[in-house]
């Protein structure tokens, strides 16, 4: 009776045991199932470069000495405190940019101990269109701004002024957003790529093992023979010796060149920089002949060869 009832408590035990073990192994196939993340479709943004360009302008004006400071007798330095770009608007096929400086003039004062003066002017407005294939309101856009050129014209019959002319360089790029449907690989596709990768990477190994294996093999056969085949090395006084590399010239001959000057008060200088003095001042739609061109100068003949400067390149169209 005994051993019919362990035998009882014994087949209980198993079949209670297998129902528990089935259960386990369901509940855990059922887990497993939920936490597989499941691959599918998802939209990102790409940001997409349409165009970049670069323009220039000129801004000029006149500088007035306030009431409180004094005359000026020589002027000693104009710059360009600051340059903000207030606005970026992209209408069809443009970009306007807006903006504003301040310039401030240091000057020698007329006066007998001649002091140093300086006064400024702030909020100097400026407005550049750049013409952008492609653009369209709504898209997104960038700009930069930079003083290229500075040049100032002082008249001592007129102490309390000083015109001052400007080159801006803009720079702008407009950029569109993207959409686009990316494939989410599930976990079980990437168990399945890293699988895949690393059975191409072992074989590929293999492969180039075996072919280093054969190259040593070949090069050890060869290497009496190609010892033999080497050069002799060249004399002394010929290692040595470099190429002599032509210096670039600083000034080009463009003779016959015929122009027009494109902004007014332009100043037609004795040689090709703001250092040299001003021989006159020439307007728009002045017209002269380029003979030469330097550091971005021209070389100029006005006046049927009477008179002869230089004049910034960026003044004339040729």
């Amino acid at each position: 009776m005994d051993d019919n009832i362990r035998q009882g408590q014994g087949s209980t035990t198993t079949a209670t045991f297998a129902t528990a073990v089935g259960v386990m192994t369901s509940q855990t196939g059922e887990t497993m199932g939920e936490n597989v993340e499941q691959g599918g479709m998802e939209k990102i943004e790409v940001e997409q470069v349409l165009a970049a360009e670069m323009r220039q302008k000129v801004v000029e004006g006149d500088m007035i000495v306030p009431s409180q400071k004094p005359d000026i007798h020589q002027v000693v330095d104009v710059y360009v405190k600051d340059v903000k770009i207030s606005s970026i608007d992209v209408i069809c096929n443009k970009v306007i940019v807006r903006g504003e400086l301040e310039v401030k003039v240091m000057y020698v004062a007329d006066l007998p101990n001649e002091p140093v003066h300086a006064f400024e002017k702030k909020h100097i407005k400026f407005t550049r269109d750049i013409d952008v294939e492609g653009a369209m309101p709504g898209m997104q856009a960038t700009a930069d701004c930079n003083v290229e050129y500075i040049d100032y014209d002082f008249n001592e019959c007129e102490p309390r002024k000083v015109h001052v002319t400007l080159v801006l360089k803009f720079w702008t790029r407009v950029t569109t957003v993207t959409q686009m449907d990316v494939k989410v690989l599930s976990s079980l596709d990437e168990d399945c790529t890293t699988t895949s990768t690393s059975a191409s990477m072992s074989a590929s190994n293999m492969a180039s093992a075996a072919d280093l294996a054969q190259s040593s093999s070949t090069a050890n056969q060869s290497a009496g023979s190609e010892c033999c085949q080497m050069q002799p090395p060249l004399p002394p006084f010929v290692q040595n010796v470099e190429p002599i590399q032509p210096e670039a010239g600083t000034s080009q001959s463009v003779s016959g060149m015929e122009g027009t000057v494109t902004a007014n008060r332009v100043n037609l200088r004795t040689g090709p920089g703001t250092n040299y003095p001003s021989i006159k001042k020439l307007n728009k739609g002045d017209e002269l002949k380029v003979k030469e061109q330097a550091f971005g100068w021209y070389k100029v003949v006005m006046d049927g060869g009477e008179t002869t400067g230089w004049i910034a390149s960026w003044f004339v169209n040729v």
